[in-house]
């Protein structure tokens, strides 16, 4: 499986003067960024390559996967949790083979996680808070780049919207529980083992804006998984797409995605192209 839930993350060091996941984008009177983003990050990878924050200055406004001031309000996390906890009496470890319960006990215990709140909810999102934690036990403990930009574009008062509603958003998790505790607990202990170097590449490859090493890295395993690989690639980049005349409304807009939804045969990158988009990656 490899690092099939390590992409949840990216939904990730070189100098200024080369590229970086930042593209401008056009077509006749329309023109965007479009960034690649990372969910977490570590204090040491701020500050942002300056074209990041230049091109956010330039737009009208920001579009993100999703509002994240809705996401995280009271109501929103409320709703993420309901959704996703088990009803009482049952737990995640009882979805697991023998074996695997076995493993994921000794993982939390090795690395002070509590596995009595870990198992209280279901796969996809346990396996967040393992990955989320994981990686702030390592140093990944500042905002991610998407949350950064829309608090800059809040204080220059320019409006963000995300492309998908909250109830949108967690329906991914919700098609991702659907496809069994087993493959993606099984798959997230296999991916946390070598955490703290897939990380630093994966960083090292956004910051460079290297598709390929990205699409090589993380993008190659999750293929392997046809049904996990629509869900969260293939479904939301067409309905992002579908959606992209309307929000842009011939507003210079700054668009920032997690980066893994960029690359690929099925990456915005190469869709937006195929419709005429003339893409131009930012130095």
């Amino acid at each position: 499986m490899g690092r099939l839930l390590g992409i949840l993350v990216l939904v990730v060091l070189a100098s200024s003067t080369q590229a970086n996941s930042l593209w401008q984008v056009t077509k006749g009177k329309q023109q965007f960024y479009l960034a690649g983003t990372i969910h977490l990050l570590s204090p040491d990878d701020y500050p942002l390559p300056a074209s990041y924050e230049q091109a956010l200055s330039e737009s009208r406004q920001l579009i993100l996967e999703t509002p994240l001031d809705q996401l995280e309000s009271p109501e929103g996390i409320s709703l993420l949790l309901q959704r996703n906890r088990y009803p009482d009496g049952e737990s995640l470890l009882q979805h697991l083979s023998p074996t695997l319960a076995g493993q994921l006990s000794e993982f939390c215990q090795q690395h002070q996680l509590p596995l009595q709140q870990i198992s209280r909810f279901k796969p996809a999102f346990a396996a967040l808070m393992l990955t989320s934690t994981q990686l702030q036990q390592q140093g990944a403990t500042a905002p991610g780049v998407d949350k950064y930009l829309m608090q800059q574009a809040s204080q220059k008062t320019i409006p963000h919207l995300g492309f998908e509603t909250v109830e949108q958003h967690l329906a991914v998790l919700d098609k991702l529980n659907q496809q069994g505790a087993e493959l993606l607990i099984q798959s997230t202990l296999q991916d946390l083992h070598s955490s703290t170097q897939d990380f630093v590449a994966m960083k090292q490859a956004w910051r460079q804006g290297n598709v390929q090493v990205l699409e090589q890295l993380f993008l190659s395993d999750l293929l392997k998984f046809p049904a996990l690989y629509q869900i969260l690639i293939v479904e939301r980049n067409q309905a992002w797409l579908q959606k992209l005349p309307t929000l842009l409304n011939n507003k210079p807009s700054y668009i920032a995605v997690g980066t893994l939804h960029l690359v690929g045969k099925d990456g915005l990158l190469q869709a937006l192209q195929q419709q005429g988009y003339q893409i131009r990656q930012v130095q």
